[in-house]
């Protein structure tokens, strides 16, 4: 796993459990401060996005109607 460094201080940060949504929570080893990381996705939604335009297909015949894929890219 990939090493975080605190936004404050800059220090190593250490993984300090989990919060009640289960995400993993970090505890700064200097500072004291603590986060919870997210994922930036939107790369990979857009590529998503991106494929499905010159295929021609309809978004009805998606799995569910295609309401996952509007949901996912509704942003773009």
């Amino acid at each position: 796993m990939k090493a975080h460094a605190c936004p404050l201080c800059g220090a190593k940060m250490k993984r300090n459990g989990r919060t009640s949504s289960g995400r993993t929570r970090w505890r700064c080893t200097s500072c004291g401060s603590s986060t919870v990381r997210r994922i930036d996705n939107a790369a990979k939604l857009l590529d998503l996005l991106l494929s499905r335009l010159p295929t021609g297909k309809r978004q009805a015949d998606m799995p569910g109607g295609g309401r996952t894929f509007r949901r996912k890219t509704a942003r773009f």
